[in-house]
């Protein structure tokens, strides 16, 4: 899996959008699959999760589709931890961001004070 600055090493053209989109194939093996999985991981959807994930499973491989659960678990960890104590998204990373967060459209989720931390 790749996240969007790895991408260019690999002389990938991934469409960013296809993270808030199922519209759009995001251009990476899988792509339907990884987002079945981290959307009804990250929302909580346990029956859904365990509907997807063997066929998931089945069409990515065990491991791929357990790294991609870990990966994601992670990430909503980090965020969590972040917006639960305050910890604001430093400068750099938003000037860096603007263009990925706006293509993905992730400023929609954010809520109350929170997106004044991030530009």
């Amino acid at each position: 899996m790749l996240l969007g600055a790895s991408s260019q090493y690999e002389n990938g053209n991934y469409d960013l959008s296809s993270v808030t989109s199922d519209d759009i194939d995001p251009g990476v093996p899988h792509g339907q699959w990884l987002r079945a999985l981290t959307e009804t991981a990250i929302k909580g959807d346990w029956m859904a999760l365990a509907e997807v994930r063997p066929e998931a499973e089945d069409r990515m491989g065990r491991q791929q589709a357990v790294d991609a659960l870990i990966v994601a678990a992670a990430f909503n960890g980090i965020t969590r931890v972040a917006d639960a104590t305050g910890i604001p998204l430093d400068d750099n990373t938003a000037n860096v961001t603007t263009d990925m967060r706006n293509t993905t459209g992730i400023q929609r989720f954010e809520y109350g004070e929170k997106s004044a931390r991030y530009g």
